[in-house]
Protein backbone atom coordinates (compact mmCIF):
# COMPACT_ATOMS: atom_id res chain seq x y z
CA UNK A 1 0.00 0.00 0.00
CA UNK A 2 2.79 2.35 -0.15
CA UNK A 3 3.07 5.29 -2.08
CA UNK A 4 5.61 6.52 -4.12
CA UNK A 5 6.35 10.29 -3.60
CA UNK A 6 8.40 11.50 -6.35
CA UNK A 7 5.57 11.59 -9.41
CA UNK A 8 3.77 14.02 -7.61
CA UNK A 9 6.87 16.23 -7.12
CA UNK A 10 7.75 15.79 -10.50
CA UNK A 11 4.60 17.11 -11.54
CA UNK A 12 4.32 20.21 -9.42
CA UNK A 13 7.82 21.24 -8.63
CA UNK A 14 9.38 21.08 -12.16
CA UNK A 15 10.71 24.44 -13.38
CA UNK A 16 12.80 25.12 -15.22
CA UNK A 17 16.73 26.68 -14.42
CA UNK A 18 15.38 29.86 -15.90
CA UNK A 19 12.42 31.54 -13.32
CA UNK A 20 9.42 32.37 -14.42
CA UNK A 21 6.64 35.19 -14.64
CA UNK A 22 4.52 33.64 -10.92
CA UNK A 23 1.00 32.46 -11.47
CA UNK A 24 -1.24 34.76 -10.26
CA UNK A 25 -4.08 33.34 -8.30
CA UNK A 26 -7.34 34.93 -6.36
CA UNK A 27 -5.90 34.65 -3.24
CA UNK A 28 -1.99 34.90 -3.84
CA UNK A 29 1.02 33.45 -6.01
CA UNK A 30 2.23 30.19 -7.05
CA UNK A 31 5.27 28.99 -9.45
CA UNK A 32 4.59 29.59 -13.11
CA UNK A 33 2.58 26.09 -14.42
CA UNK A 34 1.03 25.00 -11.27
CA UNK A 35 -1.98 22.69 -12.05
CA UNK A 36 -5.09 24.08 -10.76
CA UNK A 37 -5.90 20.56 -8.92
CA UNK A 38 -2.43 21.65 -6.60
CA UNK A 39 -2.80 25.25 -6.36
CA UNK A 40 -3.28 26.47 -3.15
CA UNK A 41 -3.90 29.85 -3.50
CA UNK A 42 -7.16 28.85 -6.05
CA UNK A 43 -8.69 26.61 -3.46
CA UNK A 44 -8.44 28.99 -1.14
CA UNK A 45 -10.54 31.56 -3.30
CA UNK A 46 -12.95 28.63 -3.19
CA UNK A 47 -13.77 29.09 0.70
CA UNK A 48 -15.09 26.01 1.02
CA UNK A 49 -15.67 24.47 4.86
CA UNK A 50 -13.95 21.61 5.38
CA UNK A 51 -16.69 19.33 6.92
CA UNK A 52 -14.93 17.22 9.78
CA UNK A 53 -13.13 18.11 12.96
CA UNK A 54 -9.41 17.39 13.55
CA UNK A 55 -9.33 15.58 16.95
CA UNK A 56 -5.50 15.14 18.89
CA UNK A 57 -3.46 12.24 19.85
CA UNK A 58 -5.32 11.50 23.35
CA UNK A 59 -6.44 8.36 25.42
CA UNK A 60 -9.98 10.29 25.02
CA UNK A 61 -9.65 10.74 21.11
CA UNK A 62 -8.77 6.96 20.60
CA UNK A 63 -11.58 5.81 23.45
CA UNK A 64 -14.17 7.33 21.73
CA UNK A 65 -13.22 6.02 18.25
CA UNK A 66 -13.70 2.98 19.87
CA UNK A 67 -16.79 3.49 21.86
CA UNK A 68 -18.27 4.17 18.60
CA UNK A 69 -16.68 1.63 16.58
CA UNK A 70 -15.36 4.38 13.84
CA UNK A 71 -12.12 3.63 12.03
CA UNK A 72 -9.28 6.17 12.46
CA UNK A 73 -7.90 8.66 9.91
CA UNK A 74 -3.83 9.54 11.32
CA UNK A 75 -2.69 12.49 9.48
CA UNK A 76 1.08 12.97 10.41
CA UNK A 77 1.72 16.56 9.05
CA UNK A 78 4.50 19.08 9.81
CA UNK A 79 4.50 22.50 10.43
CA UNK A 80 6.66 23.65 7.68
CA UNK A 81 5.50 21.38 5.31
CA UNK A 82 3.96 22.47 2.06
CA UNK A 83 2.41 19.32 0.65
CA UNK A 84 0.48 19.41 4.26
CA UNK A 85 -0.91 22.68 3.56
CA UNK A 86 -1.45 21.55 -0.06
CA UNK A 87 -3.56 18.98 1.25
CA UNK A 88 -5.17 20.69 3.93
CA UNK A 89 -6.94 23.20 1.47
CA UNK A 90 -7.84 20.34 -1.28
CA UNK A 91 -8.21 17.17 -0.43
CA UNK A 92 -10.01 17.84 3.27
CA UNK A 93 -11.45 21.11 1.70
CA UNK A 94 -13.78 18.39 -0.92
CA UNK A 95 -17.37 17.54 0.44
CA UNK A 96 -17.06 14.15 -0.20
CA UNK A 97 -14.49 13.21 1.66
CA UNK A 98 -15.27 15.82 4.63
CA UNK A 99 -18.49 14.03 4.48
CA UNK A 100 -17.30 10.90 4.78
CA UNK A 101 -14.51 11.49 7.03
CA UNK A 102 -17.55 13.19 9.66
CA UNK A 103 -19.75 10.46 9.56
CA UNK A 104 -17.30 7.23 9.83
CA UNK A 105 -14.12 8.07 10.57
CA UNK A 106 -12.19 10.05 13.64
CA UNK A 107 -9.53 11.77 12.14
CA UNK A 108 -6.21 12.52 14.18
CA UNK A 109 -3.96 15.55 13.25
CA UNK A 110 -0.06 14.71 14.66
CA UNK A 111 2.31 17.48 14.53
CA UNK A 112 5.26 15.33 13.54
CA UNK A 113 7.79 17.74 15.50
CA UNK A 114 5.50 17.52 18.68
CA UNK A 115 5.16 13.97 18.54
CA UNK A 116 8.77 12.80 17.10
CA UNK A 117 7.75 9.47 18.15
CA UNK A 118 4.95 9.45 15.58
CA UNK A 119 7.54 11.01 13.47
CA UNK A 120 10.05 8.19 13.43
CA UNK A 121 7.20 5.44 13.38
CA UNK A 122 5.92 7.15 9.93
CA UNK A 123 9.02 8.97 8.59
CA UNK A 124 9.01 6.65 5.45
CA UNK A 125 4.90 7.03 4.78
CA UNK A 126 5.29 11.19 4.59
CA UNK A 127 4.98 14.36 4.60
CA UNK A 128 2.04 14.47 4.93
CA UNK A 129 1.46 10.82 5.81
CA UNK A 130 -2.03 8.62 5.82
CA UNK A 131 -2.34 6.40 8.07
CA UNK A 132 -5.74 4.35 8.23
CA UNK A 133 -6.19 2.29 11.55
CA UNK A 134 -8.94 0.23 13.07
CA UNK A 135 -11.31 1.46 15.82
CA UNK A 136 -9.08 -0.37 18.06
CA UNK A 137 -5.80 2.03 16.94
CA UNK A 138 -4.33 -1.23 14.82
CA UNK A 139 -2.88 -0.28 11.55
CA UNK A 140 -4.61 -1.43 7.68
CA UNK A 141 -3.24 0.82 5.41
CA UNK A 142 -0.45 3.64 5.07
CA UNK A 143 0.07 6.22 2.25
CA UNK A 144 3.27 8.74 1.48
CA UNK A 145 2.53 11.77 0.39
CA UNK A 146 -0.02 13.69 -1.11
CA UNK A 147 -3.25 12.44 -1.95
CA UNK A 148 -6.11 14.18 -4.12
CA UNK A 149 -9.36 13.55 -3.28
CA UNK A 150 -9.97 11.53 -6.16
CA UNK A 151 -7.54 8.80 -4.98
CA UNK A 152 -8.30 9.11 -0.60
CA UNK A 153 -12.01 8.79 -1.58
CA UNK A 154 -12.18 5.06 -2.72
CA UNK A 155 -9.78 4.58 0.15
CA UNK A 156 -11.92 5.45 2.71
CA UNK A 157 -14.98 4.18 1.47
CA UNK A 158 -13.50 0.83 0.96
CA UNK A 159 -12.62 0.96 4.97
CA UNK A 160 -15.69 2.36 5.86
CA UNK A 161 -17.72 -0.80 4.77
CA UNK A 162 -15.78 -3.26 6.09
CA UNK A 163 -16.25 -5.23 9.39
CA UNK A 164 -15.17 -3.10 12.31
CA UNK A 165 -14.55 -6.00 14.21
CA UNK A 166 -12.53 -7.75 11.54
CA UNK A 167 -9.31 -6.05 11.94
CA UNK A 168 -6.69 -8.42 13.53
CA UNK A 169 -3.27 -7.07 15.56
CA UNK A 170 0.01 -6.68 14.03
CA UNK A 171 2.59 -8.65 15.68
CA UNK A 172 5.91 -7.05 16.51
CA UNK A 173 8.72 -7.89 14.14
CA UNK A 174 11.57 -9.57 15.47
CA UNK A 175 15.07 -8.41 14.87
CA UNK A 176 17.85 -10.22 13.58
CA UNK A 177 20.86 -9.18 15.80
CA UNK A 178 24.79 -9.85 14.48
CA UNK A 179 27.11 -10.88 16.07
CA UNK A 180 29.94 -8.52 17.46
CA UNK A 181 32.56 -10.69 15.11
CA UNK A 182 29.66 -9.22 11.95
CA UNK A 183 29.99 -5.75 13.10
CA UNK A 184 33.36 -4.49 11.50
CA UNK A 185 31.91 -6.76 8.25
CA UNK A 186 28.29 -4.55 8.31
CA UNK A 187 30.19 -1.81 8.22
CA UNK A 188 32.68 -2.30 4.83
CA UNK A 189 29.49 -3.46 3.12
CA UNK A 190 27.58 -0.27 4.79
CA UNK A 191 29.89 2.22 3.27
CA UNK A 192 30.50 0.01 -0.36
CA UNK A 193 27.05 0.10 -0.43
CA UNK A 194 26.91 4.49 -0.20
CA UNK A 195 29.73 4.18 -2.87
CA UNK A 196 27.22 2.76 -5.21
CA UNK A 197 24.61 5.35 -4.59
CA UNK A 198 27.49 8.11 -5.20
CA UNK A 199 25.97 10.34 -8.32
CA UNK A 200 28.74 11.72 -9.90
CA UNK A 201 27.75 14.22 -12.42
CA UNK A 202 25.69 16.40 -9.69
CA UNK A 203 27.53 15.43 -6.09
CA UNK A 204 25.53 13.78 -3.09
CA UNK A 205 24.17 10.25 -2.87
CA UNK A 206 21.37 9.62 -5.06
CA UNK A 207 19.70 10.95 -8.13
CA UNK A 208 16.08 11.41 -8.03
CA UNK A 209 16.14 13.68 -5.55
CA UNK A 210 18.91 15.76 -4.75
CA UNK A 211 19.21 16.22 -0.93
CA UNK A 212 21.75 17.28 1.16
CA UNK A 213 23.32 14.32 3.17
CA UNK A 214 25.61 16.38 6.40
CA UNK A 215 26.25 13.05 7.50
CA UNK A 216 27.29 11.44 4.05
CA UNK A 217 29.59 14.33 3.87
CA UNK A 218 30.88 13.80 7.06
CA UNK A 219 31.76 10.77 6.69
CA UNK A 220 33.92 10.81 3.61
CA UNK A 221 35.66 13.24 5.54
CA UNK A 222 36.20 11.25 8.38
CA UNK A 223 37.67 8.46 5.09
CA UNK A 224 39.92 11.43 4.36
CA UNK A 225 41.32 11.69 7.55
CA UNK A 226 42.55 7.96 7.44
CA UNK A 227 44.29 8.77 3.43
CA UNK A 228 41.21 8.73 1.03
CA UNK A 229 41.74 11.30 -1.42
CA UNK A 230 38.82 10.30 -3.58
CA UNK A 231 36.32 10.47 -0.33
CA UNK A 232 37.96 13.90 0.53
CA UNK A 233 37.28 15.10 -3.51
CA UNK A 234 33.64 13.46 -3.05
CA UNK A 235 32.99 15.53 -0.20
CA UNK A 236 33.96 18.80 -1.72
CA UNK A 237 32.73 18.20 -4.88
CA UNK A 238 29.32 17.39 -3.25
CA UNK A 239 29.27 20.79 -0.82
CA UNK A 240 30.32 22.60 -3.86
CA UNK A 241 27.24 21.07 -5.56
CA UNK A 242 24.68 21.44 -3.22
CA UNK A 243 25.65 25.19 -3.03
CA UNK A 244 22.82 25.82 -5.83
CA UNK A 245 20.56 25.22 -2.85
CA UNK A 246 21.68 28.03 -0.02
CA UNK A 247 19.54 30.66 0.11
CA UNK A 248 22.08 33.18 -1.22
CA UNK A 249 19.95 35.94 0.39
CA UNK A 250 19.35 35.08 4.26
CA UNK A 251 21.69 31.69 4.26
CA UNK A 252 20.27 28.50 5.02
CA UNK A 253 19.96 24.96 3.39
CA UNK A 254 16.74 23.92 1.62
CA UNK A 255 15.36 21.09 2.74
CA UNK A 256 16.42 18.93 -1.30
CA UNK A 257 15.97 19.58 -4.82
CA UNK A 258 12.72 17.52 -6.02
CA UNK A 259 14.71 16.71 -9.69
CA UNK A 260 17.95 14.97 -10.38
CA UNK A 261 19.85 17.89 -10.40
CA UNK A 262 19.70 21.19 -7.92
CA UNK A 263 18.18 22.96 -9.48
CA UNK A 264 14.45 22.51 -8.58
CA UNK A 265 14.69 23.10 -4.71
CA UNK A 266 11.83 22.35 -2.09
CA UNK A 267 12.35 25.49 0.08
CA UNK A 268 11.51 24.57 3.67
CA UNK A 269 14.24 25.06 5.88
CA UNK A 270 15.17 22.37 8.69
CA UNK A 271 17.28 22.15 12.19
CA UNK A 272 18.40 18.77 11.24
CA UNK A 273 19.60 20.30 7.60
CA UNK A 274 20.86 23.05 8.49
CA UNK A 275 22.72 21.43 11.38
CA UNK A 276 24.20 18.37 9.62
CA UNK A 277 25.17 21.00 6.59
CA UNK A 278 26.95 23.40 8.59
CA UNK A 279 28.68 20.74 10.53
CA UNK A 280 29.82 19.48 7.23
CA UNK A 281 30.78 23.18 5.44
CA UNK A 282 32.65 23.83 8.86
CA UNK A 283 34.48 20.07 8.78
CA UNK A 284 35.17 20.44 4.86
CA UNK A 285 37.04 23.44 5.95
CA UNK A 286 39.39 22.40 9.09
CA UNK A 287 39.97 19.40 6.24
CA UNK A 288 40.62 21.15 3.49
CA UNK A 289 41.67 25.05 4.58
CA UNK A 290 39.32 26.43 1.68
CA UNK A 291 38.08 29.31 2.86
CA UNK A 292 34.81 29.29 0.50
CA UNK A 293 33.65 26.29 2.49
CA UNK A 294 33.64 28.10 5.88
CA UNK A 295 31.88 31.28 3.90
CA UNK A 296 29.30 28.55 3.55
CA UNK A 297 29.04 27.33 7.16
CA UNK A 298 29.03 30.93 8.24
CA UNK A 299 25.92 31.62 5.93
CA UNK A 300 24.19 28.49 7.97
CA UNK A 301 25.07 29.68 11.37
CA UNK A 302 24.31 33.27 10.52
CA UNK A 303 20.86 32.17 9.26
CA UNK A 304 19.95 30.15 12.61
CA UNK A 305 21.24 33.40 14.69
CA UNK A 306 18.82 35.30 12.71
CA UNK A 307 15.90 33.29 11.84
CA UNK A 308 15.57 30.16 13.80
CA UNK A 309 16.71 31.38 17.35
CA UNK A 310 14.41 33.09 19.53
CA UNK A 311 15.12 36.40 21.91
CA UNK A 312 16.41 34.17 24.98
CA UNK A 313 19.21 32.42 22.28
CA UNK A 314 16.98 28.58 22.55
CA UNK A 315 17.70 27.23 18.65
CA UNK A 316 13.96 26.87 17.17
CA UNK A 317 12.88 24.33 15.02
CA UNK A 318 11.70 25.04 11.13
CA UNK A 319 10.49 27.76 8.20
CA UNK A 320 7.77 27.26 6.16
CA UNK A 321 8.36 26.91 2.55
CA UNK A 322 5.79 29.23 1.36
CA UNK A 323 4.05 32.33 2.99
CA UNK A 324 0.73 32.50 4.35
CA UNK A 325 0.12 28.91 4.35
CA UNK A 326 -0.87 29.07 7.91
CA UNK A 327 -3.53 32.16 7.70
CA UNK A 328 -6.02 31.09 5.31
CA UNK A 329 -7.29 34.98 5.38
CA UNK A 330 -4.16 36.09 3.94
CA UNK A 331 -2.61 35.73 0.12
CA UNK A 332 -0.71 32.71 0.09
CA UNK A 333 2.51 33.17 -1.68
CA UNK A 334 4.29 30.06 -2.86
CA UNK A 335 7.85 29.28 -2.27
CA UNK A 336 9.44 29.43 -5.50
CA UNK A 337 8.37 32.53 -6.43
CA UNK A 338 9.11 34.27 -2.39
CA UNK A 339 13.02 32.45 -2.91
CA UNK A 340 13.95 34.45 -5.85
CA UNK A 341 12.88 37.79 -4.37
CA UNK A 342 15.99 39.90 -2.61
CA UNK A 343 15.12 40.57 1.05
CA UNK A 344 13.36 43.91 0.03
CA UNK A 345 11.13 41.87 -2.25
CA UNK A 346 10.80 38.79 0.19
CA UNK A 347 9.95 41.07 3.52
CA UNK A 348 7.41 43.36 1.77
CA UNK A 349 5.45 40.04 1.32
CA UNK A 350 5.96 39.07 4.71
CA UNK A 351 8.33 36.29 6.46
CA UNK A 352 7.57 32.45 6.16
CA UNK A 353 6.04 31.44 9.26
CA UNK A 354 9.16 30.10 12.00
CA UNK A 355 8.51 27.11 14.36
CA UNK A 356 9.09 28.81 17.52
CA UNK A 357 8.86 25.32 19.46
CA UNK A 358 12.20 25.08 21.71
CA UNK A 359 12.61 21.54 21.40
CA UNK A 360 16.02 19.88 22.99
CA UNK A 361 16.59 17.45 19.76
CA UNK A 362 17.20 20.33 17.06
CA UNK A 363 18.87 22.31 19.84
CA UNK A 364 21.02 19.57 20.44
CA UNK A 365 21.79 19.50 16.82
CA UNK A 366 22.56 23.45 16.42
CA UNK A 367 24.81 23.45 19.71
CA UNK A 368 26.93 20.21 18.02
CA UNK A 369 27.31 22.09 14.79
CA UNK A 370 27.94 25.32 16.59
CA UNK A 371 31.12 23.72 18.74
CA UNK A 372 32.46 22.51 14.72
CA UNK A 373 31.97 25.80 13.41
CA UNK A 374 34.32 27.29 16.23
CA UNK A 375 36.93 24.44 16.05
CA UNK A 376 36.80 25.12 11.86
CA UNK A 377 37.06 29.21 12.65
CA UNK A 378 37.77 29.74 16.20
CA UNK A 379 35.56 32.05 16.19
CA UNK A 380 34.42 32.93 19.87
CA UNK A 381 30.67 34.59 19.26
CA UNK A 382 30.00 30.71 17.88
CA UNK A 383 31.08 28.80 20.67
CA UNK A 384 29.28 31.48 22.85
CA UNK A 385 25.97 31.16 20.72
CA UNK A 386 26.24 27.32 21.69
CA UNK A 387 26.90 28.07 24.94
CA UNK A 388 24.24 30.13 25.66
CA UNK A 389 21.76 27.76 24.13
CA UNK A 390 23.13 24.93 26.15
CA UNK A 391 22.71 26.88 29.18
CA UNK A 392 18.91 27.23 28.67
CA UNK A 393 17.97 24.36 27.25
CA UNK A 394 19.42 22.33 30.37
CA UNK A 395 17.82 25.12 32.68
CA UNK A 396 14.56 24.46 30.94
CA UNK A 397 14.30 20.94 29.34
CA UNK A 398 16.40 18.59 31.84
CA UNK A 399 15.47 17.29 35.61
CA UNK A 400 17.68 16.67 37.77
CA UNK A 401 17.68 13.06 37.24
CA UNK A 402 18.63 13.48 34.08
CA UNK A 403 15.38 13.25 32.29
CA UNK A 404 15.09 15.39 29.09
CA UNK A 405 11.70 16.95 28.15
CA UNK A 406 10.58 17.39 24.55
CA UNK A 407 9.05 20.60 25.16
CA UNK A 408 9.47 22.38 28.53
CA UNK A 409 6.49 24.65 28.07
CA UNK A 410 4.27 21.74 27.47
CA UNK A 411 5.31 19.21 29.83
CA UNK A 412 4.89 15.51 29.46
CA UNK A 413 5.28 12.64 31.31
CA UNK A 414 6.65 10.82 27.93
CA UNK A 415 10.35 11.63 27.09
CA UNK A 416 12.27 10.99 23.97
CA UNK A 417 15.11 8.66 23.29
CA UNK A 418 15.59 11.88 20.51
CA UNK A 419 15.75 14.65 22.75
CA UNK A 420 18.21 12.42 25.45
CA UNK A 421 20.40 11.57 22.37
CA UNK A 422 20.57 14.70 20.98
CA UNK A 423 21.52 16.80 23.52
CA UNK A 424 23.97 14.49 25.58
CA UNK A 425 26.13 14.53 22.48
CA UNK A 426 26.00 18.66 22.24
CA UNK A 427 26.90 18.40 25.76
CA UNK A 428 29.99 15.72 24.81
CA UNK A 429 30.80 18.17 22.10
CA UNK A 430 30.59 21.22 24.31
CA UNK A 431 32.79 19.53 26.82
CA UNK A 432 35.37 18.79 24.10
CA UNK A 433 35.84 22.40 22.94
CA UNK A 434 35.91 23.84 26.40
CA UNK A 435 36.84 21.29 29.09
CA UNK A 436 34.30 22.56 31.65
CA UNK A 437 33.35 19.74 33.92
CA UNK A 438 29.81 20.92 33.96
CA UNK A 439 28.35 19.94 30.22
CA UNK A 440 30.43 16.08 30.75
CA UNK A 441 28.59 16.00 34.43
CA UNK A 442 25.14 17.01 32.67
CA UNK A 443 25.85 14.67 29.81
CA UNK A 444 26.20 11.27 32.24
CA UNK A 445 23.18 12.77 34.24
CA UNK A 446 21.39 12.27 30.71
CA UNK A 447 22.90 9.03 29.88
CA UNK A 448 22.33 7.77 33.62
CA UNK A 449 18.43 8.44 32.40
CA UNK A 450 18.27 7.20 29.12
CA UNK A 451 19.36 3.79 30.21
CA UNK A 452 17.01 3.30 33.05
CA UNK A 453 13.87 4.50 31.25
CA UNK A 454 14.54 4.07 27.76
CA UNK A 455 16.92 1.00 26.89
CA UNK A 456 15.00 -2.42 26.07
CA UNK A 457 17.32 -4.93 27.70
CA UNK A 458 16.62 -7.48 25.69
CA UNK A 459 17.73 -6.62 22.91
CA UNK A 460 20.15 -3.36 23.54
CA UNK A 461 18.31 -0.88 21.67
CA UNK A 462 16.60 1.90 23.06
CA UNK A 463 12.95 2.58 22.51
CA UNK A 464 11.73 5.42 20.85
CA UNK A 465 10.31 6.86 24.51
CA UNK A 466 9.24 6.25 27.60
CA UNK A 467 6.58 3.70 28.49
CA UNK A 468 2.95 5.59 27.88
CA UNK A 469 0.62 3.61 30.16
CA UNK A 470 -2.55 6.05 28.22
CA UNK A 471 -1.27 4.56 24.60
CA UNK A 472 -3.42 1.78 23.09
CA UNK A 473 -3.21 -0.63 20.19
CA UNK A 474 0.04 0.18 17.71
CA UNK A 475 1.22 2.82 19.38
CA UNK A 476 1.35 0.66 22.41
CA UNK A 477 3.99 -1.20 21.57
CA UNK A 478 7.45 1.01 21.48
CA UNK A 479 9.72 1.06 18.86
CA UNK A 480 13.38 0.76 18.50
CA UNK A 481 14.24 3.48 15.74
CA UNK A 482 17.25 3.63 13.35
CA UNK A 483 17.83 6.83 13.13
CA UNK A 484 17.52 7.69 17.41
CA UNK A 485 19.70 4.64 18.09
CA UNK A 486 22.30 5.75 15.84
CA UNK A 487 22.21 9.02 17.55
CA UNK A 488 22.53 7.25 20.64
CA UNK A 489 25.23 5.51 20.05
CA UNK A 490 27.00 8.39 19.38
CA UNK A 491 26.51 10.25 22.30
CA UNK A 492 27.74 7.25 24.58
CA UNK A 493 30.42 6.90 22.13
CA UNK A 494 31.01 10.50 23.07
CA UNK A 495 30.99 10.35 26.64
CA UNK A 496 33.76 7.21 26.23
CA UNK A 497 35.69 9.50 24.40
CA UNK A 498 35.78 12.59 27.55
CA UNK A 499 35.40 9.67 30.51
CA UNK A 500 37.41 7.23 29.11
CA UNK A 501 35.50 5.10 30.81
CA UNK A 502 35.75 1.91 28.10
CA UNK A 503 32.02 0.96 29.50
CA UNK A 504 30.69 3.53 27.00
CA UNK A 505 32.29 2.05 24.06
CA UNK A 506 30.81 -1.19 24.91
CA UNK A 507 27.18 0.05 25.20
CA UNK A 508 27.72 2.03 22.43
CA UNK A 509 28.52 -1.36 19.83
CA UNK A 510 25.81 -2.77 22.05
CA UNK A 511 23.02 0.04 20.61
CA UNK A 512 24.60 -0.18 17.14
CA UNK A 513 24.57 -3.84 16.82
CA UNK A 514 20.93 -4.31 18.39
CA UNK A 515 20.04 -2.06 15.22
CA UNK A 516 22.29 -3.58 12.41
CA UNK A 517 19.76 -5.87 10.94
CA UNK A 518 19.95 -6.27 7.45
CA UNK A 519 16.68 -5.47 7.06
CA UNK A 520 17.33 -2.50 9.49
CA UNK A 521 20.37 -1.61 7.19
CA UNK A 522 18.83 -1.92 4.25
CA UNK A 523 15.79 0.33 4.84
CA UNK A 524 17.91 3.38 5.28
CA UNK A 525 18.95 3.40 1.53
CA UNK A 526 21.69 5.92 1.03
CA UNK A 527 21.13 7.74 4.57
CA UNK A 528 23.56 6.47 6.17
CA UNK A 529 26.30 8.89 6.52
CA UNK A 530 25.66 9.14 10.42
CA UNK A 531 25.35 5.11 11.39
CA UNK A 532 28.82 4.71 9.82
CA UNK A 533 29.96 8.15 11.75
CA UNK A 534 28.60 5.83 15.06
CA UNK A 535 29.92 2.46 13.52
CA UNK A 536 33.22 4.71 13.49
CA UNK A 537 33.07 6.67 16.74
CA UNK A 538 32.58 3.28 18.66
CA UNK A 539 35.32 1.61 17.41
CA UNK A 540 34.36 -1.01 15.04
CA UNK A 541 34.61 0.93 11.28
CA UNK A 542 37.70 -1.78 9.75
CA UNK A 543 40.12 0.89 8.33
CA UNK A 544 42.89 -0.15 6.50
CA UNK A 545 45.70 -1.11 8.68
CA UNK A 546 43.15 -1.39 11.92
CA UNK A 547 43.46 -4.54 14.00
Amino acid sequence: MRRLLLPALVLVLGCSATPQAPQVAPRGLVRAGTPDAVNLALARAKEKNQLFTWHSFSPETFARARAERKFILLDGAASWCHWCHVMDETTYHDERVGRLLNEKFVAIRVDIDERPDIGERYVDWGWPATILLSPDAEEIGKYRGYLPADELLPILEAIAQADAEGSGKAPDPARIVPSPEAMPWIAARVSIDMDRYFDREEGSWGDFQKSPLGANVLFELRRAGHGDDLARRRAVFTLEKQRAILDPVWGGIYQYSAGSTWAEPHYEKLMPYQAANLEAYAAAHKATGRKELLEDARGIARYLSTFLSNAEGAFLVSQDADVGAHEPGKPFIDGDVYYRLDDAGRRNLGVPRVDDHVYAYENGLAIAAMCMLFEASGDKDVLARAERAAALVTASHVGTDGAVEHDAKARSPVHYLADAAGLGRALVRLFEVTQNAAYREAALRIADAMEKTLLDTTTGAFFAHTNDPSAVGVFARRERPFASNTLAARFLAGLGRITGDQTFGARAKRTLGAIASPRGVAEQGRMVGEFLLALDEAGVFPWPGAR
